[in-house]
């Protein structure tokens, strides 16, 4: 459901990727191209002047574009957002109220159904009614007991649906309010965290569900 649904709310193929490019790896691809350039400086040269390397100067810079490259992450929790944005709680609300609607109208014919049943077996045990009489509402209940069935069907296909469309139009609404958003942050990139989800761990620094959660709700209230 809308509650740990997910449905990954916020570019799940980027968090994959992204937390897959860990510090480790950063600083091999960052010292295999210092490698690539003292080459081209020992067998290639620039003139008689040679290029002298700081090696903690050159480590530095390298902790330095990592820091950049991490610092341009932020992240939403995904959990907190689904359980506290209005927007996603009124969608919730009304989800339920017509599965407790279409719930109860299949129990109510189910209930009618098996008083029929119920009157059918009291009739032949008491032979109120004849052989032929019995073969027919046999027939009766049998088609009525299918169409039941379909019915249940066709409403789990309705919510199933309902559910589908809600999701969407959720996730628009987060997509579009975080472009705007991101405007001003500049964010490279903005995760979306679930436990159990892809990242398996977040740092609080990054951070911005509650000021995402505070905009967004605001945004809600003042809807026309």
């Amino acid at each position: 459901m809308l509650e740990r649904d997910n449905r990954a709310l916020i570019n799940t193929n980027f968090m994959e990727k992204k937390n897959s490019l860990n510090k480790g790896m950063i600083i091999n691809v960052v010292l295999f191209l210092g490698l690539i350039a003292l080459y081209a400086i020992h067998f290639i040269g620039r003139g008689p002047e040679q290029i002298i390397v700081d090696p903690g100067q050159k480590m530095a810079g390298v902790e330095r574009k990592i820091d950049e490259a991490f610092h341009s992450i932020a992240y939403v929790d995904n959990e907190v957002l689904m359980e506290d944005y209005l927007l996603a709680v009124k969608m919730r609300s009304d989800f339920e109220a017509e599965q407790r609607r279409l719930e109860n109208d299949l129990e109510r014919r189910q209930r009618n159904f098996q008083i029929e049943v119920e009157r059918f077996q009291r009739d032949i045990q008491r032979g109120h009614i004849s052989m032929e009489e019995a073969q027919i509402l046999e027939q009766e209940l049998m088609l009525q007991q299918q169409d039941i069935f379909q019915l249940g069907d066709t409403y789990r296909e309705r919510l199933a649906r309902k559910e589908f469309e809600m999701n969407n139009e959720l996730l628009e609404k987060i997509h579009d309010f975080l472009d705007r958003y991101n405007e001003e942050k500049g964010y490279d990139f903005i995760l979306g965290y679930a436990h159990g989800g892809g990242i398996l761990h977040a740092n609080k620094a990054y951070d911005i569900t509650a000021e995402v959660l505070e905009q967004l709700n605001l945004e809600y209230e003042t809807m026309p």
